[in-house]
């Protein structure tokens, strides 16, 4: 989340719904959500990849841009797209791990 937090050059904020962050937004804190929740300034909600397609319009990256159009406009392209949210979300822990021991950008392990 901190990767986020440093490309939306603070206009995202996270926070787990476990600490009752989400009550005000119908997202309850004892349960599990299954997937990322944005909560906009409008107060719209979106999850999923709705959530990560609009997160990465909001910070300015131009394929989140083009992905949040197709999103939005092309039924197809939702649909696969949160399919594919839904594998990744479901491995997150075995990607985390994963990603983890992936070297960075400048080839050093993380």
């Amino acid at each position: 989340m901190e990767r986020w937090k440093k490309a939306g050059g603070g206009i995202l904020d996270f926070s787990p719904v476990q600490d009752g962050s989400g009550s005000d937004f119908g997202l309850p804190a004892d349960r599990p959500m299954g997937a990322l929740h944005l909560v906009e300034a409008t107060g719209e909600i979106r999850r999923g990849a709705a959530a990560v397609f609009r997160m990465m319009d909001l910070c300015g990256n131009a394929f989140g841009r083009i992905a949040w159009i197709l999103y939005r406009r092309v039924g197809f392209f939702r649909i696969a797209s949160e399919r594919g949210y839904a594998i990744v979300s479901a491995r997150r822990g075995a990607l985390t791990e994963w990603t983890c021991v992936a070297p960075d950008e400048y080839g050093k392990p993380r």
